[in-house]
């Protein structure tokens, strides 16, 4: 039996943690986060304290098999994306202004909330820097089909 570990919950905490990083990001970056995460791999890969990220370019070059099916995760990704930014929105945390979303509260981490999350929140970092590079240029090397 295979678990589904990507629900509302993993998608709230994934955006609230990057969100406590950079406070405000626009929606094309947000829409990218999950299909980073949703993939064991590299959620691992980006989780480690040895890792650091400097360019969605090198990351792609090193871990070419991690970004082989990112365009079906990105499309899979977007409505646990959007029912997770409208459930951050009715609880406080964030705002949409301009299609940028701000955040507003900070959501901490803590233990109960599992291993996958601690993992989330130590990747969150190695995304911020990730999610840095210009929309366009995160889309093109990435692949993803609009």
């Amino acid at each position: 039996m295979k678990i589904d570990y990507n629900n509302i919950g993993i998608g709230i905490v994934t955006i609230s943690s990057v969100l406590n990083l950079d406070t405000q990001l626009s929606i094309a970056k947000i829409t990218l986060i999950l299909p980073l995460v949703t993939h064991n791999e590299c959620l691992n890969y980006l989780a480690r304290s040895t890792t650091q990220v400097t360019s969605i370019e090198k990351l792609i070059a090193e871990k070419t098999n991690y970004f082989s099916n990112i365009n079906l995760r990105y499309y899979d990704s977007l409505s646990l994306t959007f029912s997770s930014l409208q459930y951050l929105i009715e609880m406080g945390y964030i705002e949409i202004k301009d299609g940028i979303i701000y955040k507003i509260k900070t959501l901490e981490y803590n233990s109960k909330m599992g291993k996958r999350a601690k993992k989330i929140f130590q990747a969150a970092n190695n995304i911020v820097s990730l999610l840095s590079a210009n929309e366009d240029k995160l889309y093109l090397n990435l692949r993803i089909q609009l």
